[in-house]
């Protein structure tokens, strides 16, 4: 069973609520890699970071820091309602900023679960947003959304006293190994990402079959392995990029690609952009700043 319930960008932040009890590695939001916040309104799900697992049940809230994601597992149980919001960094940090919320920093200080029942202010918040979700036709329900979303991170640093204890359990042992050798892989990937040149290399050093490694993998981060390499390589070359002694070809050759055409599309995969407009703009920012 698979039940989206509704599913809304507005802008640079987005909202979605699915009933499942199957196809759990799918994707629900809008966004690549930003900042999450999720809601379990019934069932279980299993949140997996830093070598510990974490049992969400109703009334439990998890906030993702944007450069943990792809090392965060979030697995279903037997049945789940979830609600996902997603913040856009480009956009929505734009507002924050002013208001003077630390978006990024928060959520790197506060990455993790808790349990804030339904009684309290986020509630209350769970409440305003299915409020305007149900006339999201009104004028500025995408303001008013976005709005909302502040004032609840506002209030996070008060939720240290409710975080969730790890589980013991052995099926929830069993999932965190299999997920503890996937952030191994992940771990490795993050510092060599140049050198990697196959499945097969990783396969032979974790000594893992090439098929269970790509199976599991996919399983816990929801990125195959190409796509989690490829995230750290782009991330990567746009240091290289605001480098002007560095060439299209010699930073493609730094990250590991063979090919600069391949390399320029991978970025204008992720990024929307050319490497070559990304310097352009770049170049462009820093000369504003001054």
């Amino acid at each position: 069973m698979y039940n989206s319930l509704y599913r809304y960008d507005f802008g640079g932040a987005a909202v979605g609520r699915v009933e499942r009890n199957q196809n759990f590695t799918a994707s629900l939001g809008f966004y690549h890699n930003e900042y999450q916040i999720q809601y379990i309104f019934g069932g279980e799900r299993y949140f997996f970071a830093d070598g510990t697992c974490y049992k969400m049940e109703p009334g439990c809230i998890a906030l993702i820091d944007k450069k943990a994601i792809a090392k965060t597992c979030i697995i279903g149980g037997q049945y789940h309602d979830r609600m996902l919001i997603e913040l856009e960094e480009k956009s929505f940090l734009g507002i924050a900023g002013p208001l003077g919320l630390d978006v990024s920093n928060l959520f790197t200080v506060h990455h993790g679960v808790y349990y804030v029942g339904d009684n309290d202010r986020a509630g209350s918040f769970l409440k305003k947003v299915e409020q305007i979700v149900e006339h999201v036709e009104q004028p500025n329900a995408g303001v008013r959304f976005k709005l909302a979303v502040l004032e609840f991170l506002v209030d996070s640093p008060l939720w240290d006293g409710k975080r969730v204890e790890n589980i013991n359990d052995r099926t929830a042992r069993s999932s965190a190994e299999k997920q503890k050798r996937v952030h191994e892989v992940a771990d490795y990937i993050a510092d060599h990402y140049a050198e990697i040149t196959s499945v097969d290399q990783l396969s032979e050093r974790f000594f893992m079959s090439k098929s269970y490694l790509c199976r599991i993998f996919r399983e816990v981060t929801n990125f195959t392995i190409s796509e989690y390499v490829n995230l750290y390589r782009i991330a990567a070359s746009k240091e290289y990029l605001v480098d002007e002694r560095y060439s299209m070809t010699e930073i493609a050759n730094l990250l590991g690609y063979d090919s600069l055409t391949y390399f320029e599309r991978v970025f204008k995969k992720q990024m929307s952009i050319s490497p070559l407009q990304f310097r352009k703009n770049e170049r462009t920012r820093q000369v504003n700043i001054v």
